[in-house]
């Protein structure tokens, strides 16, 4: 394998496939890239048996082949090296990298070891522009749990219909639903890791455009023009989420959301905000929102802001990262949260600006609240 490539080019598509190496696997191959030099075109590509990620950009080819790149080592490299074209010769054992006055010789892992890439296997895909599809995908997947003695709690279940897609997330103190206006020729009802929609979400940011998003039987690709990304499906049952939404509330506030978020994360500095045994309590009347948080022993801290509430006053308390969490994935600058009592779940929605007004998707965020 031998190549020429512009340096930028060649940096960006080695960091863009470092994002799926499996550092911590027990396989020493999957801790690499392999490239392959194929016609004119560099193919990169990684995987943690989870997610692959594979890319492809334009060289100037002198010699066909393939080779596996310590992930790691090759990472450090790239952002290192100058500002010049770098030229690339793999032998049996070594790649060796020129770059302007810069000279690096990389041993190579055992390219039989490394599996397969997962590719698509369909010319059937829904197609999304790229700040959208980002933009649902952060609503819903902060949601998913992080803990791996739940698989099916770390995934997102994704509903595709004729008409609607649904998606939705929870770790079981909290659960976001999404539904969006759906006219796409991809139906299918599939459970995807966490992960791999983030790391989705992450290159849709980054690359703009359109994705494209395949749904199989035991995978899902994500296409991004000469990116790609497949996970495998996560095995089991999600929970029947439809059952744990309130068909109604007795009480239901509409306040400012970034003023809501920022007071809650202002009082909750004097306590722990990532567990619940530091709650943000809200006191909820006619037209205040009072928050507090704290104990007599580490301190105490409280801040009024206007809402407007229609039902009863009410005393709640939630873990206040999860709040502010489903607050911030309304994306409105309004919201409306919907109550029974301070023992039943919360509704988080947004708020729409005018009764007429219709929204192209319908979204909410179930939070528990905290006993106190």
């Amino acid at each position: 394998m031998k190549f020429r490539a512009e340096r930028t080019e060649f940096a960006e598509a080695a960091t863009w496939a470092l994002r799926t190496v499996g550092a911590r696997a027990t396989l020493p191959a999957l801790s690499g890239v392999r490239m392959e030099v194929a016609g004119d075109r560099l193919l990169l590509g990684s995987t943690d048996l989870e997610v692959s990620s594979s890319l492809s950009i334009p060289v100037q080819a002198q010699r066909e082949g393939t080779a596996l790149v310590p992930g790691r080592l090759l990472g450090d490299v790239v952002r290192s090296l100058p500002n010049a074209a770098v030229s690339a010769d793999a032998d049996s054992d070594r790649l060796h990298l020129e770059c302007g006055n810069a000279r690096f010789d990389l041993r190579l892992m055992p390219m039989e070891d490394f599996p397969a890439l997962a590719t698509a296997h369909t010319d059937t895909a829904a197609v999304m522009k790229a700040d959208d599809f980002a933009g649902r995908v952060g609503q819903v997947a902060r949601a998913a749990s992080t803990d791996d003695a739940r698989p099916v709690l770390t995934g997102v279940h994704l509903e595709a219909s004729a008409e609607h897609l649904v998606m939705a997330a929870t770790d079981s103190y909290r659960l976001a639903v999404l539904t969006l206006d759906w006219h796409q020729d991809v139906e299918g009802t599939v459970l995807l890791p966490r992960r791999a929609l983030d790391e989705a979400r992450r290159s849709a940011e980054q690359l703009g455009g359109d994705v494209r998003m395949s749904l199989e039987d035991s995978q899902v690709s994500f296409d991004f023009g000469d990116r790609q990304l497949v996970t495998r499906l996560i095995e089991g049952s999600f929970p029947d989420f439809r059952q744990l939404i309130p068909s109604g509330y007795e009480r239901r506030l509409e306040v400012e959301r970034a003023d809501l978020v920022e007071v809650v994360r202002r009082v909750s500095v004097v306590g722990d905000a990532n567990t619940a045994a530091t709650p943000a309590t809200l006191h909820l009347s006619v037209d205040t929102i009072r928050v507090t948080a704290g104990s007599g022993e580490v301190g105490q801290a409280e801040e009024s802001l206007p809402g407007s509430l229609e039902g009863d006053d009410l005393q709640i308390a939630f873990n206040p990262r999860y709040l502010t969490d489903g607050l911030e994935a309304t994306g409105t600058q309004r919201v409306a949260l919907e109550f029974r009592d301070e023992l039943k779940p919360a509704v988080i929605r947004p708020a729409l600006e005018t009764e007429d007004e219709a929204p192209a998707s319908d979204f909410l965020y179930l939070l528990m609240p905290v006993r106190l």
